[in-house]
């Protein structure tokens, strides 16, 4: 980013359009390693999903499967009481099964058709037995030949011979019977019955035997179903059915036998030795498929987000170390914990992995890791919503309680909240699904008790460790650095008490400043008590050690003061590693001064040299790096803001705004905040806030003769000045 283009975008920054969120660092995407993304992702994939596909700390649990015999005698480890998912199914598809079908009512189309079909069929006969040239032979073949009836040759024959008196009898008690017959209500199911009945509806006292049986034998080839099943209305019946049937509720004392040996296992003794956890899952591709699709949900996730959002993540090796080594020993934990438990699980302490993350990474990511595993703990307790709910609703909450916390009594709060929390998931369920069982309800609040206190005691015990395996800045170790009885302030005090008060004033600046855009408050002032701590080495070469009004670089040349003012970095670089400072905090020393000029020793060099270019620009800046973070740009802005207010002393808020305006476009004109991730807004905010802080130290003053004002250009002294 060149002078020209940063200043323009600068331009409206304090202008009545409002500030811009444009970033005015550069972005640092280039520096991401693709071989370091996929290497950890895809160890992570194969890792998570193996953890939840076998059967890590198998104990006791046998391995049975539905159709298997089985060798032992297996008996329930404790009381439980649960609904069966098994049993109730079974009882529910026997209550559809005994739902008859139900069918429409009668059709009397039906009726009518079939009737009519009756009248064509008598209407032929009457045509074939009036055929004066027809032999009774090719009558009687033609009667046969009537597909609806198949009459037998012997009836055929008998209609074809009838005297017409006689036959006109047959076929009006054919018509009535087939009509008495269509008048009730026929199924396809209750045809054959139906038809065997006929005889019973002819009138036998006015036919002969052979003429009731043509009838008889006419109704039967003629009758046809006139009511239908109706689908729609049977499913329906059979769902409320489904429905009324109450779940099977499965109860089992502490040493009753599940199964006995030699028991062929079925599919409810299955469900019970997996309510105790007592069974060994097989291996199946159909279970690795399922556990890796779940990982690679929420690795994709994970991968997006830092694309997106946080992509810092991947310049270093240690954050991804951490936050997948971290899911993977959770994981390992639930399934210590969860399977062949049921008060055990409700101790998980997810709010500590919550906290943990949240504190060294930051908040979003531990949103998503916890959600991850709250899930992964309900999969491995049989998709239990309940456990899912209580560990991730109560370390979301704890994690929310104690962001930032700068007190140990603030993790307690949080504790606090994650048992509150949890305790508030168990009554609700246990509304819902209508528990009475009062030990059950106090064992799992004793178990959120444990968890909130485990959560908490985890929480510090991880921050021990990550400081001393990846020298990350904890809160335990903010907390302590913050003291001022720490070795190091305490010299700092005592060889450089000027220096001391002069961080004193900043770190009240810069966490203001880091308050009001949402950087870390606590980091931004514990590491700027540190920030100066190399003057240690030669306080007095430093304008607020000086006494007396002596100053030791009247006896030196300008080149050897600027080295002695610029050797204060190196030098508290050094006393930080001596003290074991964690790298956050050393970042506050190297980077407060970015690569700037130490320009009054600089111009007196120009000014003082025979040949001035023979002075180089490089032998008075600082070494840097430039600050590549929000807190250490906001502590170069707020050491060069103070420098500058405590010479000049302005009198009035508009001297100021001046001030700091002017320090903050500097550092923008000359490059020192391009590695730093700040928006435009931020950098008006910033401004706002010094200004606020600054009036208060910096109250109105009585205006002097200009003879007796504190210099308002360079000082005469090498002071911390724009660019020192």
């Amino acid at each position: 980013m060149t002078e020209h283009r940063t200043h323009r975008s600068f331009a409206g920054l304090f202008s009545s359009k409002g500030p811009s969120s444009t970033p005015v660092g550069r972005q640092r995407a280039g520096g991401t390693d693709i071989a370091r993304i996929l290497f950890f992702s895809l160890l992570f994939l194969v890792a998570a999903t193996a953890i939840l596909t076998l059967d890590i700390f198998p104990g006791e649990r046998i391995a049975l499967e539905v159709g298997d015999v089985s060798p032992v005698d297996v008996r329930a480890p404790r009381n439980l009481r649960y609904e069966s998912e098994v049993l109730t199914r079974a009882a529910r598809e026997q209550a559809a099964r005994q739902v008859p079908v139900v069918y429409d009512a009668p059709q009397p189309q039906v009726a009518r058709q079939q009737l009519m079909r009756l009248r064509e069929i008598i209407d032929f006969i009457n045509t074939v037995r009036a055929n004066p040239y027809a032999t009774p032979e090719e009558k009687t073949r033609e009667i046969q030949a009537i597909s609806d009836l198949a009459l037998p040759e012997d009836l055929a024959r008998a209609i074809a011979a009838m005297p017409q008196d006689r036959w006109e009898l047959v076929a009006a008690q054919a018509l009535e019977t087939l009509r008495l017959a269509m008048s009730r209500e026929i199924r396809e199911t209750e045809l054959p019955v139906v038809r065997s009945n006929v005889p019973l509806l002819v009138d036998q006292t006015r036919l002969t035997e052979q003429e009731a049986a043509i009838v008889t034998r006419i109704v039967q080839s003629l009758l046809q179903p006139n009511t239908f099943p109706n689908p729609q209305k049977t499913e329906e019946r059979r769902k409320q059915a489904e429905e009324a049937v109450a779940p099977v509720v499965v109860e089992y004392e502490a040493g009753e036998i599940i199964i006995r040996s030699g028991e062929v296992v079925t599919e409810a003794h299955v469900e019970a030795l997996d309510k105790f956890g007592l069974r060994q899952k097989r291996i199946t591709w159909h279970s690795i498929v399922a556990n890796g699709l779940f990982v690679l949900l929420f690795l994709l996730i994970i991968l997006l987000y830092t694309y997106r959002f946080y992509i810092d993540f991947w310049l270093r090796w240690t954050d991804p170390l951490i936050l997948y080594g971290m899911l993977v020993g959770a994981l390992l934990l639930a399934k210590g914990m969860v399977p062949g438990h049921s008060v055990l699980p409700y101790m998980y302490p997810l709010g500590a992995l919550a906290i943990t993350i949240a504190t060294v990474q930051n908040r979003e990511l531990a949103v998503i890791a916890l959600s991850f595993v709250a899930i992964a703990l309900g999969r491995i307790m049989g998709n239990s919503l309940m456990l899912a709910t209580h560990a991730g609703l109560g370390a979301m909450t704890m994690m929310l309680i104690a962001d930032r916390a700068e007190r140990l009594a603030t993790y307690v709060w949080a504790a606090m909240g994650l048992f509150l929390t949890q305790v508030a998931v168990i009554l609700s369920f246990s509304l819902v699904n209508g528990w009475n069982d009062v030990n059950q309800l106090l064992s799992l609040g004793v178990a959120s008790l444990i968890s909130s206190v485990f959560s908490a005691s985890l929480t510090m015990l991880n921050f021990y460790v990550m400081g001393f395996l990846f020298g990350i800045t904890t809160i335990v170790q903010l907390m302590e650095l913050a003291r001022p009885n720490h070795p190091l302030l305490q010299e700092l005090i005592t060889k450089a008490p000027g220096t001391y008060h002069h961080s004193l004033v900043v770190s009240n600046l810069a966490e203001r400043a880091a308050a009001a855009i949402g950087a870390d408050a606590y980091l931004t002032r514990v590491g700027t008590y540190y920030h100066d701590v190399g003057k240690i080495r030669r306080p007095s070469y430093f304008i607020e050690n000086q006494q007396g009004g002596i100053n030791p670089h009247n006896q030196l040349d300008p080149k050897t003061s600027a080295q002695i003012i610029i050797s204060h970095v190196a030098d508290g670089e050094e006393l930080a590693r001596e003290y074991h400072l964690p790298q956050r905090i050393r970042d506050f020393i190297r980077e407060h001064h970015g690569t700037t000029l130490v320009s009054y020793f600089y111009h007196k060099a120009l000014e003082t040299a025979e040949d001035p270019k023979q002075i180089r620009e490089q032998d008075f800046r600082y070494p840097g790096p430039k600050p590549r973070s929000k807190e250490t740009a906001i502590l170069m802005l707020a050491d060069g803001v103070e420098a500058v207010a405590r010479a000049r002393q302005p009198s009035s808020r508009e001297e100021l705004n001046k001030i700091v305006e002017g320090i903050i476009l500097q550092r923008l004109e000359e490059g020192q905040l391009d590695d730093a991730p700040l928006t435009l807004r931020d950098l008006a905010i910033i401004r706002k806030t010094f200004v606020d802080v600054l009036a208060g130290v910096y109250h109105t003053r009585i205006n002097y003769p200009q003879d007796q004002e504190q210099p308002s250009q360079e000082p005469q002294t090498p002071v911390k000045t724009p660019g020192s």
